[in-house]
């Protein structure tokens, strides 16, 4: 699961029906998101990060739960990235942000996924 899930992520040809389940719940609900709504996020962040990788430092499961630290590592040499922290121009620098995800399985799919991700280097970039 885990490799199918960083295939994605990382632009391979893994359709998203074999990773994530209809209806998987982002941090407990009641907000969700189906398998074909990934692909269009997935894109926002390769057109401003045409180089992003995504990678599991680290896992431990607990029965249907993994916890997993991540990291992503790019170059923010595409489009303007709109987040939550605002919006950031693209600087030609590369940056690293780490993360934790928190994510359920059952029957080999995603159906729940719980983010805290540091978006600080990214937001940093754009005042350097």
């Amino acid at each position: 699961m885990l490799e199918r899930l960083l295939d994605l992520w990382n632009g391979g040809d893994v359709d998203p029906r074999d990773v994530y389940g209809r209806g998987c719940t982002v941090d407990g609900g009641p907000t969700t998101f189906d398998p074909e709504d990934v692909p269009p996020e997935i894109a926002t962040y390769r057109s401003a990060f045409p180089d992003l990788r995504w990678s599991v430092d680290r896992w431990v499961a607990s029965g249907e739960r993994y916890v997993l630290r991540m990291q992503a590592t790019g170059t923010h040499t595409g489009s303007v990235f709109d987040g939550e922290a605002g919006r950031v121009e693209a600087t030609g620098q590369a940056f690293t942000l780490d993360g934790i995800e928190v994510i359920e399985i059952r029957d080999d799919l995603i159906v729940d996924v719980w983010q805290a991700w540091d978006m600080a280097p990214l937001y940093a970039a754009r005042t350097n």
